[in-house]
């Protein structure tokens, strides 16, 4: 396994704690820093005591292979990590999903209480990468392995942070429900299933709080939405040689490729909008399978009858999503001669805009940051981040994420955490779920 050089690992923590975000949106205002009461400085006090033993819980973690698609590995994750919410008082479930899925399913924690605000913490147990490479090396602060930072890093960071609270006493009046999703990465369809678990639990909070990679001076408000398209072209097979002769046409290569650069020439350049090719291939026969990777073969002598393609579109709003598939249908509807194609589309995140009261979190927990002696937080552009779970509850409540781990080389065999941010995110969340249950009432 390929390993950044120590020195630039340290400095990716470094950089983003101390180098303002090029792109601010929301900005919060400066304000004067609130000192740490001696209860919050309890709270970061005992964070501090349970660092190593988080640190340890982490790599014992990492250590377990749980690819989204490894059900036994992830569901294995997720024993790991219940075990530690019952010592907390939690109830934990396992939210099983149907066979047909071929997903793990989700670990459900709840612990009751009755004071402040109802808390949903959100995180997710599988990892892009798993095997024996990228199991668990540590060189001095810097942590590397599949999940080290998205996001067994981050379901670390909340079991850090709820272990301080216990300690301090303040756990037992909150009422929290955790959801460690087992597919983040790649969601099972359909959504409405797989995700029915976070759904019903924001319905019973009021606020939601995800600990997917963080930084030391950003969180994220607002994230684009995504979905998936799917496009066939089938057109007349003759000899190459007729090619773009009336009668004959163009083929569904031709056609494909007049698609696609449409796609690129026209859609191109909208803010916020992306329209990604995954994979294509066109031939005499082309075949996909159940993941979707496509098998092709053909003759140069043959004009080509069949040519596929998928991809993603990524938006910032519904409309815009709406708009962009207007536009992707009109151009598919004008096809070369001989050739005819249809799109397809499948909803899968949806958008998560900025809202006031995301704004109001952001400033409650910049104010926390800069009251354990950590940078002011911004709210990056929606732009600057992927889909993520925590989208699907924003219809419901308000929410922000971004508040796990700092490390490098996501969704790679390279992946790595800062272990200084972990004790930082922990920190961080603990004194902010406390701030939450005192100001409440005035939020």
């Amino acid at each position: 396994m390929n390993r950044l050089p120590r020195a630039l690992a340290l400095a990716i923590f470094a950089a983003a704690a101390c180098r303002p975000s090029p792109v601010i949106e929301p900005r919060v205002k400066p304000a004067v820093v609130v000192p740490l009461s001696a209860p919050e400085a309890q709270l970061r006090d005992a964070v501090r005591t349970h660092y190593a033993e988080a640190v340890d819980l982490l790599h014992r973690s990492v250590d377990i292979s749980s690819g989204t698609l490894n059900v036994a590995g992830v569901r294995k994750v997720g024993a790991l990590y219940a075990e530690e919410f019952r010592k907390l008082g939690f109830e934990t479930t396992w939210a099983s999903e149907p066979d047909s899925l071929h997903r793990a399913g989700h670990l459900v924690a709840v612990h009751h209480g009755s004071r402040g605000p109802r808390i949903l913490l959100i995180g997710h147990l599988d990892t892009v990468f798993e095997g024996e490479g990228m199991r668990w090396s540590q060189e001095d602060t810097v942590g590397h392995g599949a999940g080290s930072s998205d996001m067994k890093g981050g379901d670390v960071a909340i079991i850090l942070a709820l272990q301080a609270l216990a300690e301090a006493g303040k756990l037992k009046d909150m009422q929290v429900i955790v959801v460690m999703s087992g597919d983040e990465e790649s969601a099972g369809h359909p959504i409405s299933l797989s995700r029915a678990a976070l759904i019903d639990a924001a319905k019973q909070s009021d606020i939601a709080l995800a600990f997917e990679g963080g930084t030391a001076s950003r969180v994220a408000l607002g994230r684009r939405g995504s979905s998936n398209w799917q496009l066939v072209v089938t057109a007349r097979q003759a000899h190459s040689a007729g090619v773009f002769s009336p009668g004959t046409g163009y083929g569904a290569a031709y056609e494909g490729a007049r698609i696609l650069d449409e796609f690129r020439q026209r859609l191109v350049g909208k803010r916020g909008l992306t329209f990604n090719v995954g994979v294509l291939a066109g031939g005499a026969h082309v075949v996909a399978d159940t993941t979707g990777a496509l098998t092709a073969d053909g003759k140069s002598n043959i004009i080509p009858p069949i040519f596929r393609a998928s991809g993603d579109l990524r938006f910032l709003t519904d409309p815009q999503k709406d708009s962009a598939r207007t536009h992707m249908r009109e151009i598919v509807s004008h096809p070369l001669e001989g050739a005819q194609s249809t799109i397809t589309f499948e909803d899968s995140y949806p958008a998560m805009p900025v809202t006031p009261a995301g704004e109001k979190l952001l400033s409650l927990f910049s104010e926390t940051s800069q009251s354990l002696g950590y940078p002011s937080v911004d709210g990056g552009s929606a732009e600057g981040r992927g889909a993520g779970d925590i989208s699907f509850i924003a219809p419901f409540i308000p929410g922000m994420d971004g508040l796990g781990v700092a490390g490098a080389g996501a969704h790679s065999p390279r992946e790595l955490v800062y272990l200084p941010s972990l004790r930082m995110a922990g920190e961080r969340a603990a004194v902010f779920m406390s701030r939450l249950i005192d100001r409440w009432s005035n939020l």
